[in-house]
């Protein structure tokens, strides 16, 4: 959300939501060295794609782009991170115009953020780069910004680890360090929400999804029958934390209750299959199983020959 026009258009959304008692959490993301400069948005604007160093991820493709598989090689360093800091402020200000509630900053997924923490992607050598400390700065600097327009109960930090999409993995011993100090900063802000997603640590169910199919690449192994919420989740949920936990990615019904009613997590979400279940808390609440997505991975990127394919065309249960 980068203008004005887009905050008016968000408040008929978040009105609705809003209307049938919900409440509704903007979550900005910025792709850094993930974008792709053939984008049209692009070139009509002549934007570069920024990262925090010149250091391509490797693999990934835009399928619906012309060139070579490969995420670009044509970065643009971040000269000032300070610069980008104060664009996550403005498009907060913007969703809070816009009406909603809280906001969750997508920190996985090999974007932006994440690139920050990653000393693959990230080999400044300025305040930065090169410590822990200095690599979870920019997450830290954004974080604060938010709250300065949300409040920070009502700040989410989505991270996830483990994860190895868009070049993202990092060995497990750089993950325990970077993850224990990023987590504990993160509590000492009295950050609301702490999203701890264990993607990437082999709690695949097999969907024939893009998610569920991927692997951790060779020589970034995990210990056997690790799981990240497990192991971070103490560092946010103990007695008189001020920050929520939430865990997500691929979680069962039954297992969110049972850690939910054991005082293990304070929240699990429910992403993917809220697409193909747009009835997903009245299944959860008659025990009616989930549907499962048996139509690969178009439900999330298409090609779609129309709006409603694949979002809005899902069976919905009966009592």
């Amino acid at each position: 959300m980068i203008t004005e026009d887009h905050a008016q258009a968000w408040k008929k959304v978040t009105a609705a939501v809003h209307t049938q008692g919900g409440k509704i959490y903007f979550q900005p993301w910025h792709l850094g060295r993930c974008q792709n400069e053939q984008i049209p948005i692009m070139q009509e604007k002549n934007h570069p794609v920024v990262a925090p160093s010149k250091v391509p991820a490797r693999g990934g493709k835009y399928r619906d782009l012309s060139g070579t598989p490969g995420h670009t090689h044509n970065i643009t360093e971040i000269e000032n991170p300070r610069d980008f800091v104060n664009m996550y402020r403005h498009s907060a200000i913007l969703a809070k115009r816009a009406g909603f509630d809280g906001i969750e900053l997508l920190a996985q997924g090999g974007y932006l953020p994440q690139q920050f923490l990653n000393s693959r992607a990230n080999i400044r050598t300025d305040a930065y780069g090169g410590s822990v400390v200095n690599r979870c700065r920019f997450i830290l600097e954004v974080s604060d910004v938010l709250a300065e327009v949300f409040g920070s109960e009502f700040v989410c930090i989505k991270i996830c680890p483990t994860d190895q999409i868009n070049d993202s993995v990092m060995t497990y011993e750089e993950m325990k360090d970077v993850y224990t100090h990023l987590i504990k900063e993160l509590v000492k802000r009295r950050i609301g929400i702490i999203n701890l997603s264990r993607r990437g640590a082999n709690h695949n169910t097999g969907t024939g999804d893009f998610f569920g199919n991927t692997t951790r690449p060779d020589g970034f192994p995990l210990p056997l029958g690790y799981d990240p919420v497990i192991d971070f989740g103490p560092l946010v949920k103990f007695p008189g934390s001020p920050s929520m936990l939430m865990a997500n990615y691929d979680y069962t019904v039954d297992e969110a209750n049972r850690l939910v009613g054991e005082g293990k997590l304070d929240l699990i979400t429910f992403g993917r299959p809220f697409i193909y279940n747009p009835d997903v808390i009245f299944r959860i609440q008659h025990d009616i199983p989930f549907v499962e997505n048996n139509r690969s991975n178009n439900v999330h990127y298409g090609p779609f020959e129309e709006p409603n394919q694949n979002y809005n065309d899902w069976p919905v249960a009966a009592a």
